[in-house]
C-alpha cells in the first residue's frame, strides 16, 4: 500500500512538471514555497537554528497554527536553549507564524510527502522531536522520523468519524504509519476511542485536550471599529461560499431594524478576498475594506470587509453578536473559541464536526446558538440584539465553556517532555 501511495505520489509530481508554465495562471500559486518543500532550504533558515537540535512543530495552515501559540510560548519558556522550527502547508499559515509567533527560530513548508524527500529534510534539520497538530499524518514522513529515531507526538489529536473510515479503507497504509507515532495526546474521548478502534496501542494514547482551549496571555484589545458609528455590530468570521450570500440576505432586515448595524465578514481563504467583494458589489451594498483608509460617515457602511490576517480575534472584541462560519456549509467548522474567549454570544451551523467538543460544550452551557439557515440566522440576532442583558449572559457562558480545558498546556508539554531527554529534570510543568 504505501508503494502504490509513492506511485501516486510520483506520478502526481510528474503531471505537475508537465503542467509547470500553466501554474503561473492559477490564483492560488501552488508554486509557493516550493524549494523548502524539496527540502532545499536557505542559508539564513540553517543558520537560525544552529547551535542546538530544534523543536519541530507542524501546523496545518492558520486555524493550526494560532492554536500552536501558546504551546511554542511555552516550550520556549521552558526550555529556552532550544531552537523552534514551525513547518505549516499552506501559505497563509506561514504568514502567520512569521507575523505573529514570535518565539519561533524559524517557518517553512513542510516537505511533499515523498520518501526521498523528506528523509532529506529529516536529515538536513536534526529535529530533536517532531510535535504534530491535529490530524496531519503523512505517512512518509512519520517513516522517516522513526527510521531516524526521532520522536514523533500528535498534539491535539483529532479523528472524525469520516478520517477513521479513511483510515480503516486504506488500513495498509495509515495503520503502519499509526504504529510509528511515539504518543497521541486526543482532544477528547470521542476522538481517543476512535484512534484505539484503528488498533493504536491504548499505551501511547492519552486525552490532552484541544490546544484550542489553551488560556491566551498574549490576548490583545479589540481592535478600533469606532469609525463606523456607534451602532450594533454582528461579526461573521471564517466564512465559506454559500455563507456570506446567506449572511448578506439577511443583513437588510437587520439594518432596518437596527439603524446602524455593521456586519463584518471576514472569509476564511485570503484568495476568496476579491470574490467577496464581487458578490457585495453585485448586491450594490454599501461596503468598507479594512485594508483601506476609515473616512467613511457613521452608519453609511452596512459591511466591513475583514480582508486582513490575523486580525480577527481582535475584531471579535468588538462584537455584540459572532457567527463563526464553515458551518452552514460542510465545511466542519472553525475556531468557535475566539469569539467565546471575548465573552460574545456564538452562533453557528450544523456543520461542526471539526470542533465538536467545543460546540457541544457552548450549546451545554447556554454559550451558543445552533441556527438551521437564514430565518435562524435572522431571528437569534435580532434577539440578542434586542435584549442586550441576555446577550451578555450568554457571552459569560460562552466564555465560561471555554475555560472548561484550562490545564491542556500542562497536560500537553508533559507529553513531549517524556520524548526530550533529560527535559524531566528541569522541574515541574506550568
Amino acid at each position: 500500500m504505501l508503494s502504490l501511495y509513492n506511485t501516486v505520489w510520483h506520478a502526481g509530481l510528474m503531471l505537475a512538471l508537465l503542467a509547470w508554465p500553466l501554474l503561473f495562471l492559477l490564483p492560488r500559486r501552488p508554486y509557493r514555497g516550493l524549494r523548502e518543500r524539496f527540502a532545499a532550504y536557505p542559508g539564513a533558515l540553517r543558520d537560525s537554528l544552529a547551535g542546538s537540535r530544534p523543536i519541530w512543530v507542524h501546523a496545518a495552515s492558520v486555524g493550526e497554527v494560532r492554536s500552536a501559540a501558546a504551546l511554542l510560548r511555552c516550550i520556549k519558556a521552558r526550555w529556552p536553549e532550544r531552537k523552534l522550527l514551525l513547518s505549516t502547508v499552506t501559505a497563509t499559515g506561514r504568514q502567520t507564524g512569521w507575523e505573529n509567533l514570535p518565539h519561533v527560530d524559524a517557518v517553512t513548508y513542510l516537505p511533499l510527502d515523498l520518501p526521498w524527500l523528506v528523509s532529506r529534510s529529516l536529515r538536513r534539520l536534526r529535529p530533536e522531536v517532531i510535535i504534530v497538530l491535529e490530524t496531519e499524518i503523512w505517512p512518509n514522513f512519520i517513516h522517516a522520523a522513526h527510521r531516524l529515531r526521532i520522536p514523533l507526538v500528535v498534539l491535539s489529536g483529532r479523528l472524525s468519524p469520516r478520517g477513521a473510515a479513511l483510515f480503516k479503507r486504506f488500513q495498509g497504509l495509515f495503520r503502519p504509519a499509526l504504529e510509528r507515532v511515539s504518543a497521541f495526546g486526543m482532544q477528547d474521548d470521542e476522538n481517543a476511542a476512535r484512534l484505539l478502534d484503528l488498533g493504536v496501542d491504548p499505551a501511547r494514547v492519552t486525552v490532552t485536550g484541544s490546544l484550542k482551549h489553551a488560556p491566551d496571555a498574549a490576548a490583545e484589545p479589540p481592535a478600533d471599529l469606532s469609525g463606523f458609528g456607534p451602532g450594533p455590530v454582528v461579526v461573521a468570521g471564517s466564512t465559506h461560499r454559500g455563507e456570506e450570500e446567506v449572511l448578506l440576505d439577511v443583513l437588510p432586515g437587520l439594518r432596518r431594524r437596527f439603524p446602524g448595524l455593521l456586519m463584518v465578514l471576514a472569509p476564511r481563504h485570503p484568495e476568496r478576498f476579491a470574490e467577496v467583494e464581487r458578490l457585495l458589489r453585485q448586491r450594490e451594498l454599501r461596503y468598507h475594506k479594512r485594508t483601506e483608509p476609515t473616512g467613511v460617515r457613521s452608519g453609511e457602511v452596512g459591511v466591513l470587509l475583514l480582508d486582513t490576517l490575523g486580525e480577527l480575534p481582535r475584531v471579535y472584541g468588538r462584537a455584540d453578536v459572532a457567527f463563526v462560519g464553515g458551518t452552514l456549509v460542510p465545511a466542519g467548522g472553525h475556531n468557535l473559541l475566539e469569539p467565546a474567549r471575548c465573552a460574545k454570544p456564538v452562533l453557528f451551523g450544523p456543520h461542526h464536526a471539526n470542533v465538536a467538543g467545543i460546540a457541544r460544550a457552548l450549546l451545554e452551557r447556554g454559550g451558543g446558538v445552533e441556527v438551521r439557515g437564514p430565518e435562524d440566522l435572522q431571528a437569534e440576532i435580532s434577539g440578542l440584539l434586542e435584549e442586550p442583558g441576555r446577550a451578555a449572559a450568554v457571552g459569560r457562558a460562552a466564555a465560561r465553556a471555554a475555560a472548561v480545558d484550562a490545564d491542556v498546556l500542562p497536560r500537553s508539554l508533559k507529553l513531549v517532555c517524556r520524548q526530550i531527554p533529560h527535559a524531566a529534570s528541569r522541574g515541574p510543568l506550568g
